[in-house]
């Protein structure tokens, strides 16, 4: 890797760039000399860039053609360097703002693609130079030449030190993954479409050929293109190779060589190489062996190598761009906007708490402890270094590239405050032999071939962002070719390998995050189910246990021998419903605790057609001393905000006391009473009366006679009229002379006849529902899907003759106890915290969410209360009779007398629970809740 120039040799190289120029300038002055800008911009330039360390004699560095907007016309650029900066230099004495406009209309024409888009612009008339930043960070500047010295930081890019904010290492990263979908495209042509998923099918292990064939070459090709940016040799040597040394019909043949011949070989073992290939390091590291050959390629290949030639793949984030090179093989990916990809925020929301956060603020104590002494600095470099990190489903290499980055930055910190204590000014001396940190501590497994190689070389390139930054901080940096050390990415299905035998024990920790793939017990397949069994062992009780947590079954096996901690990006179905008792109860049987959560959030996938999918994160430790910390949304797509105070985290994400709720057969609290299934007519519709059938029903004097009112979770919570024949009382003999019942029960047989299930076949009472649920008081008609938006859990009290449907439950109610206990803030938190959920909508679960509801028992004045704070809800209600339950508890505007209503009926729920007053949060009602749980669990 070449070494960059300091900030000290590059000023000095300044003052002799200017003294020459001034002293050129002050004899055209006095001679009176004509000159034009054609005669000295290329010198200018010349000088300037080699004051910075660059060889000017770079490719298409000059007088470079280009439209122009204003007028359409052609013409040529002074200076262009892809993606850095355009120059112009005009007379002595010209109009420096109109060069600079010149300079802008070039950038308009459009013949310069957005992957070549400069960030600075810099004009000059040989006295004065103009330099301004474009983007993000924006600033202008100008200067007399002999001043130029003084503003070497402003124009430090020139040698590679510029600032790359995370908006355009994005903005790089999808520009990048576009050009190489460009070449992707050119190679298997377009064809070629691989779907996207979070699961790939079990038969794309093994991938096609063709596409294989494809990825060995372009992460090959990423890493030279990246190389002739980063310093790794010569700049541009690739970049003129391409153009020199290859034509549309030989380049498969000559990258061939290039690759086995030159970079797979070293030293004295290169026999014939040809000059143009000499200059090229020794790279081997496993990237360029036998494997895999170019062949001969597509004469449009060739054109869109250079195309990616001209960009400046120093300014990319691996982690953003390797999840989007990943996606290349979707038609999809290549077509769309280019912006699918897994956020560093998102990331660091997992390994930032897991150990980057602590390893962070112990580097800043010891930077900012002025006693702090080397080996207190060395001590925690080397412990970073002895971990190892593991991402048991890699994909791309997006974690471990965060990680690894974000853990050298750390280390570049420390080092260089290591040398502003120890004085040390001398370039000479090797500071990089303190430095620790290798990409052979990261370890990743990909079911897929294709990311696992892409995460293979982006922990190359992460590896060579590490090192230029440590480069700037101490003017050195490691060498790393030819590679003898890599990260270890395994090709294999996570779930059928043996962890222990693949992973080292360390002399430091063990961690383990990522975003495993999660798919729900509907949609695995019998395969995957297998694997579930393998991972979990003995005779597990799956159930609806999400896929997801066979990745923590396998890093409970890990980690049972071993000193280390966990996270993992999850669907949040594993803290809902009864998952949480069946995932947390091995765990916590085996000393972990929840070290940090995130509460749901929204995690916007990969893959082009997704939708985003709702998420939290939990991190595990056996550390029984460290603070949980705990981070909540107040909507899924909102920013994170860290709760204070928090002194433990319970399976739920809740700061509460850590217990599991089971499902109940009877209710927990004595003051309720048991829900039931609605009745279920599994009829076709046939004992069913829609409005537009019930004059016709109606005339028929015995079916009218048991006509009743039906209600489903629509005509609940919609205001709308359906009825249903409840013919329980009726005789053969009336059904008989009926025409309705008769043809309507006939119709029923016959659909019954032909069911796939045994029981409706056999089940011979056609003429009624097939499960009858009759009530005989009043009660409540609770729906079993309901909106997470609505602020209250709309329930209606219904009188007897009223039949409900089996999509919703009903539960007897002669006092109006159980519908203010359901319409409060209370029960809705609980049925939040720990009910399951369709997609995000919330589900009512009679034996989890009410049957577990931890209502201590009531004194008489406490129920009395309570009902007669129900009963003003109804009152509220009647308020606006025409208003359905839904327009009655929409989430924006609800009535105020209503929300009054509630607001007292509240306040006397939350009172029996325990509280001192009306709760002002569900976080106080968590606690509530949590807490009456454990006491009354305690002696059940």
């Amino acid at each position: 890797m070449e070494q960059p120039l300091d900030r000290g040799t590059i000023r000095h190289r300044l003052d002799d760039f200017a003294h020459a120029w001034s002293a050129r300038i002050g004899r055209w002055r006095q001679e009176g000399q004509g000159h034009t800008e054609r005669s000295y911009a290329q010198q200018f330039w010349s000088d300037l860039l080699r004051a910075f360390g660059v060889i000017p004699e770079r490719i298409d560095l000059f007088e470079r053609g280009a439209a122009r907007a204003s007028t359409g016309g052609a013409g040529y650029i002074d200076f262009f360097w892809s993606g850095v900066a355009i120059g112009e230099a005009k007379s002595l004495g010209a109009d420096l703002a109109r060069a600079h406009d010149q300079a802008l209309d070039y950038l308009a024409g459009g013949s310069i693609g957005q992957h070549e888009w400069p960030k600075y612009v810099l004009v000059t008339d040989f006295a004065r130079v103009r330099v301004e930043r474009l983007g993000e960070q924006s600033f202008s500047r100008e200067f007399a030449v002999e001043e130029i010295a003084a503003h070497v930081d402003e124009l430090m890019f020139l040698a590679g030190r510029e600032a790359v904010t995370k908006a355009e290492e994005k903005v790089a990263s999808i520009q990048a993954a576009n050009l190489m979908a460009g070449m992707f495209q050119a190679l298997v042509g377009d064809e070629v479409d691989v779907p996207v998923g979070e699961l790939a099918p079990e038969e794309a292990a093994e991938e096609d050929f063709r596409t294989q064939e494809a990825s060995i070459l372009l992460t090959r090709l990423l890493f030279l293109l990246y190389g002739d940016d980063a310093g790794l040799w010569e700049a541009d040597l690739f970049h003129r190779w391409v153009e020199f040394d290859t034509t549309a019909d030989n380049l498969g043949p000559q990258l061939d060589a290039l690759f086995r011949g030159v970079l797979n070989v070293g030293g004295s073992r290169r026999r014939g190489v040809p000059e143009s290939m000499a200059r090229f390091p020794y790279v081997n590291g496993g990237l360029f062996d036998g494997t895999g050959t170019a062949g001969f390629l597509p004469a449009p290949f060739r054109e869109a190598l250079l195309e990616a030639c001209r960009f400046r793949w120093t300014a990319i984030s691996p982690a953003v761009f390797g999840a989007m090179f990943q996606l290349v093989k979707s038609r999809a990916a290549r077509r769309g906007d280019g912006e699918h990809y897994t956020s560093e925020a998102n990331i660091l929301k997992t390994i930032g708490p897991l150990f980057l956060d602590e390893y962070r603020a112990r580097a800043d104590r010891l930077i900012q402890n002025k006693t702090t002494r080397r080996s207190e600095i060395i001590a925690l470099i080397e412990e970073m270094a002895s971990n190892i990190y593991v991402d048991p489903a890699c994909g791309a290499g997006n974690f471990l590239n965060v990680a690894y980055g974000a853990l050298r930055d750390i280390e570049t910190d420390l080092l260089a405050d290591l040398r502003r204590r120890e004085g040390r000014i001398d370039l000479s001396l090797d500071a990089t032999m303190d430095q620790r940190l290798r990409i052979d501590r990261f370890y990743g497994i990909e079911i897929n071939w294709w990311p696992a190689k892409i995460a293979e070389t982006a922990m190359f390139l992460v590896d060579h962002q590490a090192n230029r930054r440590l480069a700037l901080a101490l003017g050195q940096a490691p060498e790393r070719l030819p590679i003898t050390i890599t990260a270890t990415i395994v090709h294999h299905d996570a779930l059928s390998l043996d962890w222990a035998q693949t992973l080292p024990v360390p002399t430091g920790r063990t961690f383990v995050f990522g975003n495993p793939p999660f798919l729900g017990d509907t949609t695995r397949t019998k395969a995957q189910l297998t694997l579930m069994h393998a991972a979990w062992g003995g005779n597990k009780q799956l159930s609806r246990l999400d896929y997801v947590t066979a990745s923590h079954a396998l890093t409970l096996r890990l980690l049972a021998d071993r000193d280390g901690e966990w996270a993992f990006v999850t669907t949040n179905s594993i803290v809902q419903g009864d998952q949480p008792a069946r995932l947390f109860a091995p765990i916590f049987d085996q000393g972990w605790r929840i070290k940090f959560a995130h509460r749901t959030f929204r995690w916007d996938s990969e893959a082009p057609g997704q939708a985003a999918v709702h998420c939290v994160i939990v991190g595990f430790t056996r550390d029984q001393d460290t603070r949980p910390r705990l981070f909540d949304y107040d909507r899924p797509h909102s920013p994170a905000v860290e709760l204070t105070g928090v002194k433990q985290i319970n399976p739920y994400l809740v700061d509460g006391p850590v217990v599991l709720v089971d499902k109940r057969s009877r209710p927990l609290s004595p003051d309720l009473n048991m829900p039931m299934y609605g009745s279920k007519p599994t009829d076709g519709g046939h004992l069913l009366v829609s409005t537009a059938e019930l004059e016709q029903v109606q005339a028929d004097p015995i079916a009218a006679k048991y006509l009743r009112p039906y209600v489903g979770a629509r005509e609940l919570l919609h205001n709308e009229d359906r009825w249903c024949l409840w013919l329980l009382e009726a005789t053969g003999e009336e059904i008989h002379t009926s025409p309705v019942l008769r043809e309507r029960v006939a119709a029923v047989r016959a659909l019954r006849a032909a069911s796939n299930a045994a029981s409706t076949r056999e089940y011979r009472h056609h003429h009624l529902f097939r499960q009858l649920a009759p009530m005989t008081t009043d009660f409540v008609c609770i729906p079993i899907h309901v909106s997470e938006e609505r602020p209250y859990f709309p329930v209606k009290l219904l009188p007897p003759e009223v039949i409900a449907s089996n999509a919703t439950f009903q539960c007897a109610d002669p006092d109006g106890l159980q519908f203010a206990l359901l319409s409060s803030s209370m029960f809705l938190t609980w049925q939040k915290t720990i009910g399951g959920r369709l997609e995000s909508r919330l589900r009512f679960g009679s034996t989890l969410t009410w049957t577990t509801l931890p209502l201590p028992a009531l004194e008489d004045t406490q129920r009395s209360r309570i009902i007669a704070a129900g009963a003003k809800v109804l009152a509220a209600r009647a308020l606006h009779p025409d208003r359905s339950l839904a327009q009655h508890y929409t989430a924006l505007g609800m009535d105020p007398a209503l929300v009054k209503a509630h607001d007292a009926l509240d306040t006397e729920v939350d009172k029996a629970f325990g509280a001192a007053r009306r709760c002002r949060t569900e976080l106080e009602r968590q606690e509530l809740l949590f807490d009456r749980y454990a006491e009354m669990t305690a002696t059940t």
